[in-house]
Order: structure tokens, then sequence, then C-alpha cells
């Protein structure tokens, strides 16, 4: 570290903030979704709208909870998702047995038709990838973002700030806690 004029130590990154990790994924993903995201507008849909579909799509029907879980989403996210959706006519909210408190989410004939659709020139789209970016390479990079997804489940030590060397205890910076679950209640599905 550098001496700094006032006698503190500087801090040096390792990499530009364009190349250090969580960005380059950040922008990796933005990348990935210009390919995509004229697709969902192009039929009139979000992101989120169409990770909905696509779940319901493969599961027939979900619970809204399970579906947030399926769709990568926080479920406030997911209920207005479902709202905007039931009232375009693209999916049902039915009962369950009977019970009104309990509801599960169906695709209608308009919501199944139009994930076909969407899908298809998906596929097409990532037809196109392939013949510009090499299979070995797409097939490493899959592989590898499965070990990163997986990392939290795998290392959990790794969410954990106090498990970096000279790191203080919890208890003694901002008046976090030591012990129990997280206390930020970031939304990992903001769309971009």
């Amino acid at each position: 570290m550098a001496e700094r004029e006032d006698g503190g130590d500087d801090w040096r990154p390792n990499a530009s903030l364009g190349n250090a990790l969580p960005v380059m994924l950040l922008r990796a993903r933005e990348a990935v979704m210009q390919l995509y995201r004229p697709l969902f507008r192009s039929a009139g849909l979000t992101e989120r709208q169409w990770r909905v579909l696509r779940a319901l799509y493969d599961a027939d029907r979900l619970e809204p909870s399970e579906l947030a879980r399926q769709a990568f989403m926080h479920p406030p996210n997911v209920s207005r998702v479902l709202n905007e959706m039931r009232m375009a006519g693209y999916l049902d909210r039915l009962a369950v047995d009977g019970d009104q408190r309990r509801a599960q989410v169906v695709l209608t004939p308009a919501g199944r038709r139009l994930c076909m659709q969407v899908g298809a020139a998906l596929d097409a789209r990532t037809a196109q990838l392939r013949q510009v970016v090499d299979r070995p390479s797409l097939l490493a990079l899959t592989e590898l973002l499965g070990e990163i997804v997986t990392l939290p489940e795998r290392h959990p030590y790794l969410t954990d700030p106090d498990s970096l060397p000279g790191a203080a205890p919890r208890s003694t910076r901002d008046g976090g806690r030591t012990e129990g679950g997280d206390t930020d209640g970031g939304d990992a599905d903001e769309e971009a």
C-alpha cells in the first residue's frame, strides 16, 4: 500500500472497476440481454414477464411463492407481474382445493401461445449467437457460470464479512448482528 500525505494507507485495486469480477458479470449480462431484450419488447413483454411465462410453461401451475423462486424474483415483484399478466389475459389464478386463501397460477391458452412464439424467437437468436461464438467457449462459459451460481451454497463463508482476514466482528461495526440472518433486503432481480 502507498502512504498518503496524511499518513494513512491507500488501497490499490487489483483491477479497474470495469474489469472487477462483479462488474464484468454485470457487463456480460447486459451484453447478452441486448441480444434478447428486443425480442421481449417486440412481443410486448418485460424480462420479468418472460421469466414468469417461461416458469409457468415448464411447471404448468405454481403457487406464487414457488413461481417467485423459479423465476428468480422477489415475491412482491412477482405479485406485480402476475397482476399485469392476468389483466393482459396471459394467466389465471386458481384456488387450491377450494381454499380461497391459497392460489396457483396457470397460463391461459393465449399465454402458452405467446410463450411458444417468444421461445422460438429466443432459440433462433441463440442459434445466431452460437454462429459467432465457438461452441467449446460457450460450453465452458456455461459450466463456469454454473459453478459461480452455486458458490454461496458450496462456500457460505464467502458471504460472511467476518470471514475476511482482519475483519472486525459485526457487533463492533454499525450495530450489526453477529448471529442469524441477513440485514440487507436488496433486490437481486432489478431490470436494467
